[in-house]
């Protein structure tokens, strides 16, 4: 996973009480939408349709399309990634250029990029290569947030199916322990899958916020 890396904000300063927790992120991002006239609605799909519904959210965020919902085609390449093709590629996406993206190369024994989510209230996402696979993820909050870890561990063990391509884990970093989510794919996927998991790994971090927000302490 890549990890070997500086911490993001929100687990940078989670010990001084003073970072951006998983819940900021997710009342930023509500904000950034609702300022821009969007409303929230729930559907109920099929799996394996999570990817297509969500080309289809982004282009009904646009003015009136009236019955021409055209999905967002992303560049595609055939290729193993490095990490330096992989961030050119990703710089000359629509989503970077239009800011609803934020690329940084985070420094560390294990190069990798941040991504900075703007229209998820600025959630920092990392994505790195290691050998033949891209992995993507994202801190959720420290184990030592958690209530009641028993009661806990034993929910999270049950919530496959509410965050599909996404796993969660426990990761020790510098002196504390995390909870993250993360994905994998294959460092020979097109642009566009990964481009997917990416947001994919946006839309369950936020969704594991909303659903574990309980059993976060304050």
């Amino acid at each position: 996973m890549p990890r070997k890396k500086p911490l993001d904000d929100a687990t940078a300063k989670a010990g001084s009480g003073k970072g951006k927790t998983t819940a900021d992120y997710v009342r930023e991002m509500r904000a950034r939408l609702r300022e821009a006239g969007l409303v929230k609605r729930e559907f109920w799909i099929l799996p394996e349709n999570v990817n297509a519904l969500r080309g289809i959210e982004k282009a009904l965020r646009q003015p009136f399309l009236g019955e021409k919902v055209k999905l967002e085609n992303f560049m595609t390449e055939n290729t193993h990634w490095t990490i330096s093709s992989l961030h050119k590629a990703l710089a000359e996406l629509e989503a970077v250029e239009k800011g609803e993206i934020a690329l940084a190369v985070a420094e560390g024994s294990v190069p990798s990029i941040k991504l900075t989510m703007t229209e998820y209230g600025d959630l920092p996402i990392y994505l790195a290569v290691s050998g033949d696979q891209v992995l993507v993820d994202a801190t959720l909050f420290e184990a030592s947030k958690v209530k009641d870890p028993v009661e806990f561990n034993n929910l999270l063990l049950r919530s496959r199916d509410m965050f599909p391509l996404s796993s969660v884990g426990i990761e020790p970093v510098n002196d504390t322990e995390i909870y993250c989510m993360f994905g994998s794919l294959s460092a020979a996927s097109s642009l566009t899958v990964i481009v997917q998991e990416i947001y994919t790994l946006a839309e369950n971090v936020i969704r594991a916020a909303e659903a574990f927000e309980d059993h976060i302490k304050a």
